[in-house]
C-alpha cells in the first residue's frame, strides 16, 4: 500500500504537501515554524503542543478548529498574513499567550477563539469583523480594556465573561444586540462608554449601560462607577471575653444530629470546648484554600452600599451612623480609619480597621455585630471570621442581640485560630443578584461560619442553603465528619463550617 502521509521538518503532511495533518512528535525535529508553501493546517494538529512560539506562513489559506486549545505553554503565535477567518476554539485554554501576530483584516471569529487565555492582556481585534461569537474572551482574566471596533453589530452570550480585570469597554455606534450575559462576571467594570451616533445603548449618569427598548430602558451592564453615597454601618460594642473562655469537656456519649454532633478537642489544646460550645459548633470545615483573583473596586463598593442599604429594612437597634466622606475616603484607600470607628466595637488602636468591602456586608444585612479579639499570637493572615447567622435574641434589656451560645463559640473559636475579629450578620438579601455576586466572589477566600436552626443538611432552611452556596460550605457528610474531629486544632487553612444554634430561653 503506498504511504498515505509525507514526514518533513517535523511535521507530517498529505502527500501533496498541502495539507499539516500532525507534528512528528518522536523526532523532535519541528522548532515551531511551518514551513511556507502549505496551504491548510488540519483540526488541533497543535492542540497541548509544548512550543512556546510558533509561526504559520502566509501560503496558509484554512486553519483547523481546536487548533492550538489548550497549549499551555504557548506564549505567541504568528498568524497567517491573508486568512480572512479564525476557527472556533483555535486558541482556547492557552493560559501563557501572550502576543499574538493578526492578519491585517478579519471577517469572522469563531466561538470560544480566546476562551481561557488568562495571560492575555489585550484582545486583538481587527476591522471587518461584524460579529463577537460566544465566550470568545471569556475568563480572560489579565484583560483590562476591550475596544470593540466599528463594523461590530452583534456581541453574543459570555463573549467577554469572566474577564476579572475588565475595567473599560468601549462600544461602537453598529452595535444593534448585545445579549444579557455578555459580559456576565466583569465585575470591576469601572467605565463604559458608547459611541454619540449609537441609537440604541446608552450610558446613563451612574454609569451603567443601558438599552432603548419598546417599553423603556434596560440595564444592560452594571458596573461600579455610581455617584458616592454615604455609608450606613450597625454594630454594637461588645465586651471583652472572659478571663478563660473554656471550660472542663465532660464527655458526652449522646448521638447528636449532625449539626450538633460532638466536638472532641484535641491534646493540642490546653483547655477543651465547653458544653455550651459543644451543643453549638457543627462539622463542617474546608480543608483546601479556595482562591480568587476577582476584585472588586472602591467605585463598585460604594454602589453596592447604596443599593445594599435601600435594600435592607435597617430596623435594627443597635447603634448606626452614616460615615463621612472623609471616613469612607479612609475605608476606601485603606489607611487608618478615624476615631469614630470605635462605634464599631473596634478599638481606635488597633491597625486592622474594618476595610470597606466588609463595611458593604454589614450596611447589607438587617442585624450586625462585630467581636473585637485579642490573639495570644500573631493573627493568622486570614485574620477575620465571618458568622452568617439564622436567629438572633432579645437580651434581658429587649435589646436585639445574638445567642449567648453563638457568641461563646465565636470567642472560643478566635482565641483558638488567634483569629482578631468576628463579624455576625443576619438577614442578608441573598435575593438580590448584584449582591450576590458581590458576596460569592468576596467570600471566596473569607473564613465563614454559617450558623443555622436546622439539625442536618435535609431539614436546612433555603436562605441557610443559599448561603452555603454562596460561600463554599459544602454539605457533603463525610467532609463535615472529619472536620468536625479538627475543628479545635491551630491550623492556616479555610473555615467552612456550619453549626447548629437552637436558642433555648
Amino acid at each position: 500500500m503506498a504511504q498515505s502521509y509525507i514526514i518533513k521538518n517535523g511535521l507530517i503532511y498529505t502527500p501533496d504537501l498541502r495539507t499539516v495533518i500532525g507534528v512528528d512528535v518522536e523526532s523532535g525535529t519541528f522548532n515551531g515554524r511551518v514551513p511556507f508553501g502549505a496551504h491548510f493546517i488540519d483540526d488541533e494538529v497543535f492542540s497541548e503542543c509544548p512550543y512556546e512560539n510558533v509561526s504559520l506562513p502566509d501560503s496558509i489559506e484554512k486553519l483547523g478548529n481546536n487548533l492550538f486549545s489548550g497549549s499551555k505553554n504557548l506564549k505567541s503565535i504568528k498568524l497567517p498574513s491573508y486568512i480572512d477567518e479564525l476557527p472556533s476554539y483555535m486558541l482556547s485554554n492557552c493560559t501563557s499567550l501572550v502576543k499574538v501576530t493578526m492578519p491585517t483584516q478579519i471577517l469572522g471569529f469563531g466561538e470560544g477563539l480566546f476562551n481561557g487565555c488568562t495571560s492575555l492582556e489585550e484582545i486583538p481585534f481587527r476591522a471587518g469583523v461584524e460579529e463577537i461569537p460566544e465566550n470568545f474572551c471569556s475568563g480572560c482574566t489579565s484583560v483590562k480594556s476591550l475596544v470593540i471596533p466599528n463594523g461590530v453589530t452583534k456581541i453574543n452570550s459570555c463573549a467577554a465573561a469572566f474577564c476579572t480585570s475588565l475595567k473599560a469597554i468601549v462600544l461602537p455606534a453598529t452595535l444593534e444586540y448585545l445579549a444579557d450575559d455578555a459580559f456576565k462576571g466583569c465585575v470591576a467594570i469601572q467605565n463604559i462608554r458608547v459611541d454619540g451616533d449609537n441609537e440604541k445603548f446608552f450610558v446613563k449618569d451612574d454609569g451603567c449601560l443601558y438599552e432603548k427598548t419598546a417599553t423603556g430602558e434596560k440595564l444592560k451592564v452594571a458596573v461600579s462607577g455610581a455617584i458616592q453615597q454615604d455609608v450606613s454601618f450597625y454594630s454594637e460594642n461588645v465586651d471583652e471575653v472572659s478571663a478563660d473562655p473554656f471550660f472542663t469537656n465532660e464527655d458526652n456519649d449522646e448521638v447528636d444530629d449532625t449539626f450538633s454532633a460532638e466536638v472532641e478537642a484535641t491534646a493540642e489544646e490546653e483547655n477543651s470546648l465547653s458544653d455550651a460550645v459543644n451543643d453549638i459548633l457543627n462539622e463542617e470545615k474546608s480543608r483546601s484554600e479556595v482562591c480568587s483573583d476577582v476584585s472588586v473596586s472602591v467605585s463598585e463598593l460604594e454602589m453596592l452600599s447604596t443599593t445594599m442599604e435601600a435594600l435592607s429594612d435597617n430596623t435594627q437597634t443597635t447603634k448606626s451612623s452614616a460615615v463621612t466622606e472623609d471616613e469612607l475616603a479612609c475605608l476606601s484607600m485603606g489607611s487608618d480609619t478615624p476615631e469614630s470607628i470605635s462605634e464599631l466595637g473596634v478599638e481606635s488602636a488597633d491597625k486592622d480597621k474594618i476595610d470597606s468591602k466588609t463595611s458593604i456586608l454589614m450596611s447589607s444585612a438587617q442585624f450586625s455585630k462585630v467581636i473585637d479579639c485579642k490573639p495570644e499570637d500573631e493573627p493568622t493572615a486570614s485574620g477575620e471570621l465571618y458568622v452568617i447567622a439564622e436567629n438572633t435574641v432579645k437580651d434581658g434589656f429587649g435589646v436585639e442581640t445574638f445567642t449567648p451560645k453563638l457568641e461563646l463559640c465565636c470567642k472560643t473559636f478566635a482565641h483558638i485560630q488567634n483569629f482578631r475579629r468576628v463579624i455576625l450578620l443576619k438577614g442578608l438579601p441573598l435575593n438580590n443578584e448584584e449582591f450576590v455576586q458581590f458576596y460569592y466572589h468576596f467570600m471566596a477566600s473569607k473564613n465563614v461560619i454559617l450558623a443555622c436552626n436546622a439539625k442536618g443538611p435535609s431539614s436546612m432552611s433555603d436562605y441557610a442553603k443559599t448561603v452555603c452556596e454562596q460561600s463554599r460550605i459544602s454539605l457533603d457528610r463525610n467532609e463535615l465528619a472529619d472536620q468536625r474531629k479538627r475543628i479545635s486544632i491551630k491550623n492556616d487553612m479555610l473555615i467552612k463550617l456550619v453549626i447548629q444554634d437552637i436558642y433555648e430561653a
